[in-house]
């Protein structure tokens, strides 16, 4: 049995986009051999693979849900990248173990999401406001089927997302994202309740941060989970300073953490007011990193609006746990 490289393509396979139709006739020779992927690098095992059988039981080739091989991923000709490390023999392995690699490449991801101000006439009698996000989809739900087969069972939810009509404004984000006019459905948004992270940026009305907590709940107990599941929704939220940079924030959050936060496993408080990610940002990176006391901008913060977030030696108690203060930062890549 081939033994697998290390964790490193794991991270390549969540960082590719591959065509969807990801299929190529021709597969290597039985009895190949691997001396290296990229050419000697010590993160790749050499292995010898002189014939490949399924283990008893072995579902090799199959994807569930489509009792066939189509699915397997292989390699499109003249797919590969420059200076990526491939590893041609991925479709040979047992569909566990393929299914097992796609599983360590569905990352936690930081999702963004805004809106326009409440001042425009969008429907507020919507069950679930109009979102709008820069923020990327998974890789891998656009591998092959059996790697999409795989993310949808993992990223549970599907967020529709709105955009101004591109054929009536030109596409500059900041100017479209404010003008008057109905929002149009644009895409959706692929996302796991359990282990993604939802940023909400900007001054954000109390009413769609709780309709959209009410509504993740709602698909929370539509999908399909094991029946020993309990349905919480959301488990990890974090906000803009704005909707709470005001004399009474704090006993407004507390009272938020008590009934609309209370299934919470994590609040993030971010220290920027933007409405919007950086104009640049186009489905990066976002992190959240947990600010240094000695910052200029947290002791500005915390000698305004911060004190009120304390609660004895340390922050208040937001869902589950102590809440944690960030900044927001938007990477490439």
């Amino acid at each position: 049995m081939a033994t697998l490289p290390s964790t490193d393509i794991v991270s390549q396979i969540s960082q590719l986009r591959i065509h969807p139709d990801n299929t190529c006739s021709q597969k290597p020779e039985e009895g190949a051999k691997l001396s290296s992927v990229d050419g000697g690098s010590p993160s790749l095992v050499r292995v010898t693979v002189p014939e490949l059988h399924s283990p008893p039981g072995s579902t090799t080739g199959t994807i569930p849900g489509t009792g066939s091989a189509s699915g397997a991923c292989q390699p499109m000709a003249g797919s590969a990248l420059p200076g990526i490390p491939q590893f041609p023999l991925f479709s040979l392995l047992p569909a566990e173990l393929r299914l097992r690699i796609w599983h360590f490449s569905f990352l936690p991801q930081t999702i963004v999401l805004h809106t326009r101000r409440t001042h425009y006439a969008d429907d507020i009698h919507l069950e679930q406001p109009k979102w709008q996000s820069h923020s990327s989809n998974p890789a891998a739900l656009s591998v092959c089927v059996e790697a999409r087969h795989a993310a949808l069972r993992h990223y549970n939810v599907t967020l529709p997302l709105y955009a101004p009509s591109a054929h009536r404004h030109p596409l500059d984000v900041e100017t479209n994202s404010e003008r008057p006019g109905d929002l149009l459905p644009s895409r959706a948004l692929y996302l796991s309740l359990e282990h993604d992270t939802v940023a909400l940026l900007g001054d954000l009305h109390y009413t769609r941060l709780t309709k959209l907590l009410d509504w993740f709940r709602k698909m929370d107990l539509a999908s399909p989970r094991h029946p020993t599941t309990q349905t919480k929704g959301l488990k990890r939220l974090a906000m803009s300073i704005a909707p709470w940079a005001h004399p009474v924030g704090a006993a407004t959050l507390k009272a938020f953490a008590r009934t609309v936060f209370a299934d919470l496993e994590e609040f993030v408080l971010f220290l920027s007011a933007d409405r919007m990610p950086p104009a640049e940002w186009r489905g990066g990176r976002c992190v959240l990193q947990e600010v240094s006391v000695d910052a200029d901008y947290f002791r500005r913060f915390f000698m305004s609006r911060g004190r009120q977030f304390v609660d004895g030696d340390g922050w208040m108690q937001v869902g589950k746990k102590a809440m944690k203060v960030a900044e927001i930062q938007f990477l490439d890549g």
